[in-house]
C-alpha cells in the first residue's frame, strides 16, 4: 500500500460525501477541540489555509480536485510516520495516528505500545524499544489500538459524544492494518 493509498484510506474514513459522493463540509460539535468545521478531517483550526481551501474548491464544484489536494495533504501531514516502522501495516496504523493527534501524538502513541519513555520524540530509545517487537508485528498492532486509547484519554478526557466514533476509527484502523500485515 503507497503513501496515497494509506491517505485515500483516512480521507475515506474521515469524510463526510454528499448524496452524489463528493466531500462536504461539516461542522464540528462544540467539544470536538478542531474548530467550527472540517472537511474529511481536516479543520479549520489546526489546517486553517487547507480547509479554507478545500472549502472554496467545493463551493466552486471542484470536486475530484479538492479530494486529490485532500489526499495529498493527509498523505504530506503523515509522512513524519514513514521511517520509524519497515513494516507497512505499522506504517498505516501510525499515519492514522498522525493525521488524527499529529506526529507528536502518534510518537507518544507508539512510545506507549513498545514500552518506551513517551516524550514524543523518536530517538534511539524508542527505536530499540521498537526493534523488540521485530517479527511480532500482530502484537505489535493490537498494543498500538490499545495505546491509542490510552493517549485519548490521557489528553482529551470527558468527550463521551465522540467516544464511539473514535473507538470505531481505531477500530477500523486496527482492522484495516492487520489485513494489511496478514495479506503480506
Amino acid at each position: 500500500m503507497t503513501r496515497i493509498e494509506m491517505a485515500q484510506q483516512i480521507l475515506d474514513w474521515e469524510a463526510r460525501r454528499d448524496t452524489a459522493g463528493h466531500l462536504k463540509v461539516y461542522a464540528l460539535p462544540a467539544n470536538d477541540g478542531g474548530g467550527a468545521y472540517e472537511i474529511a478531517g481536516i479543520n479549520e483550526k489546526y489546517d486553517t489555509a487547507m480547509a479554507a481551501k478545500l472549502k472554496r474548491l467545493l463551493e466552486q464544484h471542484a470536486y475530484e480536485e479538492a479530494e486529490r489536494q485532500a489526499v495529498e495533504y493527509i498523505a504530506g501531514n503523515t509522512d513524519p510516520v514513514k521511517d520509524w516502522s519497515t513494516e507497512p501495516a505499522i506504517e498505516f496504523f501510525l499515519r492514522d495516528s498522525c493525521f488524527n493527534r499529529g506526529a507528536g501524538g502518534a510518537a507518544k502513541i507508539l512510545q506507549l505500545a513498545v514500552g518506551a519513555k513517551i516524550d514524543g520524540a523518536i530517538g534511539p530509545k524508542t527505536k530499540t524499544a521498537l526493534r523488540a517487537f521485530a517479527g511480532r508485528t500482530v502484537l505489535l498492532l493490537a498494543r498500538l489500538r490499545m495505546a491509542r486509547e490510552r493517549y485519548e484519554d490521557m489528553v482529551a478526557p470527558g468527550r463521551a459524544n465522540l467516544r464511539a466514533g473514535l473507538e470505531n476509527r481505531w477500530d477500523n484502523a486496527f482492522d484495516a492494518s492487520l489485513a494489511l500485515e496478514l495479506a503480506a
